[in-house]
């Protein structure tokens, strides 16, 4: 939850969703609607349907308990794979994050970008050795507090840090350039008109197809989506969203529905379902501004 989410905003949705899924089964059980209707707003759909396919093998199957193994769920990339082993299981394997990246970069002045293939590879190895002796689940987690409150990417508070006496970083007076800075990527702008359509059945939705932008989930139709969509007046305003390297969008205007029979992967939703059924923040906002608040 807290990958692309600020903490202060997690921490009462992760209680919310512990006791609607207090089990991995609990979590097997529920409906892939219900499990996105308890994510809404979390962005990222996908993260939830594969904790939904993961408590399902786990519950076939029960706990991996390496981190190999724990690789192979459904969602689990290496990093979170070595902080279950790591500190649920006593594995000695290293956790590799941002702040333990810029840790070690800086310890040894790492002038590789740790986002290239050599780089990786190298604080990988130089990760491995770090965890080597000593309680390796309490040595990750004080290296990714250390980076998170001591170690920042900048103003580094150096006089109070415990490895400043061996770190090559510090002595060189340039902690701040290790890790090398990334190129920022351009976002890519993604502009769509959406038409808030209502029928005698409720407000048009269909799923978005497989590779177009909220995959899976339910958005608002546009109007080249079919020629019996009739449009109503001119553009209500529009409404923006940033989604990883894109720059969202939507222009917004009312609509109703001439075509008789929906197509495939339609529905006219009920409003007071609305809530169940659209759970991005996109079209949710969407339909705020054309005063359907969910």
């Amino acid at each position: 939850m807290s990958q692309q989410t600020r903490m202060e905003v997690v921490v009462p949705r992760f209680v919310e969703w512990m006791e609607l899924f207090p089990t991995p089964r609990a979590l097997a059980r529920a409906s892939e609607e219900a499990v996105l209707a308890a994510w809404a707003g979390l962005g990222y759909y996908s993260r939830a349907r594969n904790l939904r396919k993961a408590a399902i093998q786990v519950t076939e199957t029960g706990w991996p308990r390496t981190a190999e193994e724990l690789g192979n769920l459904p969602g689990i990339g290496p990093y979170t794979a070595a902080a279950v082993a790591s500190l649920a299981f006593g594995e000695r394997v290293a956790m590799v994050d941002g702040n333990v990246i810029r840790v070690l970069s800086r310890l040894r002045a790492l002038g590789t970008d740790p986002r290239s293939g050599a780089g990786a590879r190298k604080v990988a190895e130089i990760a491995r050795i770090w965890v080597s002796e000593g309680d390796c689940g309490r040595l990750n987690e004080a290296t990714m507090e250390l980076g998170s409150i001591v170690c920042t990417p900048r103003n580094p508070d150096c006089p109070n840090c415990p490895l400043s006496d061996r770190c090559r970083a510090a002595a060189l007076g340039k902690p701040e350039n290790f890790p090398p800075a990334r190129l920022r990527r351009e976002k890519v702008p993604v502009r769509r008109t959406v038409v808030v359509a209502e029928s005698a059945s409720g407000i048009l939705l269909r799923i978005a197809a497989p590779g177009e932008l909220l995959s899976g989930l339910w958005i608002l139709p546009s109007p080249e989506d079919h020629p019996g969509l009739d449009i109503l007046g001119g553009a209500l305003g529009e409404v923006r969203h940033a989604i990883t390297h894109h720059d969202v969008r939507w222009t917004v205007v009312r609509g109703r529905w001439e075509g008789g029979e929906l197509p495939g992967g339609w529905i006219a939703c009920p409003g007071q379902k609305l809530s169940r059924m659209v759970v991005s923040s996109l079209p949710r906002k969407a339909l705020a501004l054309a005063g359907i608040r969910i």
